[in-house]
């Protein structure tokens, strides 16, 4: 059974209710999806579906997917985590996120704690940090060339120029339509100070990698696993940066044991 219960103005939000569920919004059960940058919520479908027992909550992240922007500026970073924290209305959840969705959920977790059953974040991202490679973010954000040219030179590392190219001209202005967001919520990731400190994180964190990730992630999650003071790691063998997509009965299974361990303590 597939219902939008949750309203959030300017957001597409995905609810998915398991009718076998007795308590659809307990704190056991209710599960909330973030994704990252150039991407929307519909990158959880796969893992969606090894989630039965749960309610599940995704959305597309302002400026992204169904949820564009219109007549304003790019939502900036705290926007994001502010729309999380709506989502969220007071219900105590457990909270997936994939890379900087993990960098909005962390944050939020600093805001609002008791709102937090847990978190996994899988492959969240310190742009922040020194040892953090150079981010390639346009020279000038305001100006609409640069963003595209910078949206699509990241496109084309992350999804390689032979499937960018084979992508139809539609498909590829979709993605690149993603940039001005992209970029903004990169640029405050970067340049605004640690968007959230790991020492302070009060809830269950579950920080995850794949074994065939490139070094950055792996630093990150080895760094918030040991930095937060109720943290652990885990690894997905042979995953890549998008593990959600590629390995998601292998995230799921992750994820159900974090529930798992969040309640008994």
């Amino acid at each position: 059974m597939k219902t939008t219960t949750i309203q959030v103005d300017g957001l597409a939000v995905s609810s998915i209710s398991d009718p076998m569920v007795s308590q659809p919004l307990s704190g056991a059960t209710r599960i909330v999806l973030v994704h990252g940058a150039m991407d929307t919520g519909g990158s959880f479908s796969r893992l969606i579906d090894h989630l039965a027992g749960f309610d599940v909550v995704s959305y597309d992240r302002r400026g992204y997917g169904a949820s564009p922007l219109t007549s304003r500026q790019p939502a900036r970073l705290a926007e994001h985590v502010e729309d999380l924290l709506a989502i969220l209305d007071g219900h105590c959840s457990m909270v997936l996120a994939h890379s900087l969705g993990g960098v909005i959920a962390l944050a939020a977790v600093e805001r609002a704690p008791q709102l937090f059953k847990g978190v996994v974040a899988y492959e969240s991202p310190m742009p922040w940090e020194s040892w953090w490679p150079p981010v390639p973010l346009p020279n000038d954000g305001r100006d609409p060339q640069q963003v595209l040219a910078a949206a699509e030179r990241f496109l084309r590392r992350h999804v390689g120029d032979a499937r960018w190219e084979a992508l139809d001209d539609g498909r590829r202005q979709d993605l690149l339509a993603q940039g001005p967001a992209w970029a903004a919520e990169l640029r405050d990731a970067r340049d605004g100070g640690p968007v959230y400190l790991p020492e302070s994180l009060e809830v269950p964190v579950l920080a995850v990698y794949g074994t065939a990730t490139d070094d950055r992630h792996r630093q990150a999650a080895l760094e918030l696993a040991r930095r937060a003071p109720n943290a652990r790691l885990a690894t997905i063998e042979g995953a890549n940066h998008v593990g959600h997509r590629r390995e998601p009965a292998k995230l799921a299974e992750l994820l159900r044991g974090h529930i798992a361990a969040t309640a008994v303590n």
